[in-house]
């Protein structure tokens, strides 16, 4: 399973900073070479997948 600095896919994490500070939700794509981790959120009951700075994310559980 690809990962990034302990992240791996699958793995729950918190957004840190931005527009979606404290949204939780699965990694589903890491792209190291850009720094950049894909995450599914929940925004209003709709399910989407947002693509953010890996130093805005951090593993929870």
């Amino acid at each position: 399973m690809p990962h990034a600095a302990g992240l791996r896919i699958g793995d729950d994490v918190r957004v840190t900073g931005g527009p979606f500070t404290d949204f939780t939700g699965p990694a589903v794509a890491l792209d190291p070479d850009r720094g950049r981790v894909q995450l599914t959120v929940d925004i209003l009951g709709d399910i989407h997948t947002i693509d953010i700075p890996r130093s805005d994310v951090v593993r929870v559980g």
